[in-house]
């Protein structure tokens, strides 16, 4: 089986991500094998200049090494076909296409705690049946590799904002045309937004609009916090998808009493979005503020791949694959920077598996 995977480093800023050959995976108790036709890049797949300063990452490396645990196999997304059942499976079957986020890998993946390594940057990955859904049949392989992760998150995050919402609401994305964003600008009207501003480039004005943002902010002419451009005290929800310092204090300004903000910084890298302040946090006790990552059993789950799959049947979410590169050109892949996701397509010489 061919992998990709953070296979050397000399320090945590060394890290290399390279193709390396490892065995097919077999399936356990109540694990379905999967061959991988799609996966993405995802911020998660980028985590691991947390272990530092150097000497927490040579100890950590140190350790996977003696242990059986290095290289590691990244890639947290999902999309193929089952080929192998183990023996307690009941749910899915030899042949169904699916797609998944291995949230529960990314926390412990049978060797390594906190590995972040979800496998899926390979031929084959196993995953147990219970994170896996079945995957939506109007959309492609490619098409559903990019969903998973940066769909669920948004999900949650809409969720935890109050969505969805019966007597409409006005939310605040920044960040709209980035992975998480745009996915959470069609979330929002499908969940009962009536208005949704979000920041961008101009240049993805268009790419935004199309989504079912009512308005662009433009971030190189424009400064959402800036009362002329967003009043203050007249949004419902901000989510914030950039992590830029400050924001959780101008978010305060913006949201109306009873708003809610949530930002994706959870200082698991240190990302530079403070929550707000404790004197603002004082001052407007009315307002919710969460940082929140998605993980198994908060985020990730089948339940809410099926809804989001209802919402693709339903014309109401599509994912944007702004470029597509073949699991060889990984490192081309982790470089790029397009509207919507990078999508990987897995090929490969299937094998017969017994």
């Amino acid at each position: 089986m061919t992998a990709a995977g953070l296979a050397k480093a000399q320090n945590y800023s060394g890290a290399t991500v390279t193709l390396f050959d490892v065995p097919v995976p077999v399936p356990g108790a109540t694990d379905v094998l999967i061959r991988v036709r799609a996966s993405s890049v995802n911020h998660l797949d980028e985590l691991w200049h947390i272990l530092s300063p150097s000497a927490v990452w040579d100890a950590a490396q140190a350790f996977w090494g003696l242990s059986g645990q290095f290289p590691k196999v990244l890639g947290m997304d999902v999309a193929g076909t089952v080929v192998a059942v183990g023996p307690k499976v009941k749910k899915l079957r030899i042949g169904d296409n699916v797609w998944a986020f291995n949230a529960a890998a990314a926390v412990y993946d049978g060797k390594s705690l906190g590995g972040l390594a979800g496998h899926t940057w390979a031929t084959y990955v196993t995953m147990s049946e219970n994170d896996a859904g079945i995957m939506p049949e109007s959309i492609n392989f490619t098409e559903a590799g990019v969903l998973p992760l940066v769909a669920q998150t948004s999900l949650h995050a809409l969720t935890v904002a109050g969505a969805p919402w019966k007597n409409g609401s006005t939310v605040l994305i920044l960040g709209g045309s980035g992975g998480t964003g745009h996915i959470a600008v069609q979330l929002a009207k499908a969940m009962g937004a009536t208005t949704v501003l979000t920041t961008a480039s101009g240049a993805n004005g268009d790419f935004v609009r199309m989504l079912g943002a009512d308005r662009l902010i433009d971030y190189h002419t424009e400064d959402w916090w800036n009362s002329s451009v967003v009043p203050d005290s007249s949004v419902d929800v901000v989510y914030d998808t950039v992590l830029q310092p400050e924001t959780g204090d101008r978010a305060y300004k913006k949201l109306k009493h009873g708003g809610k903000y949530v930002t994706l910084c959870t200082t698991i890298p240190d990302c530079g979005a403070p929550m707000p302040s404790f004197w603002n946090k004082l001052q407007r006790p009315d307002i919710s503020a969460t940082a929140l990552r998605c993980t198994a059993g908060s985020c990730a789950s089948v339940e809410h791949l099926d809804y989001l799959s209802s919402l693709i049947g339903a014309g109401k979410l599509r994912g944007h694959v702004g470029a597509t590169f073949p699991l060889r050109e990984i490192q081309s892949a982790m470089a790029s920077h397009v509207p919507g996701k990078v999508g990987l397509t897995i090929d490969g010489d299937d094998v017969i598996v017994v």
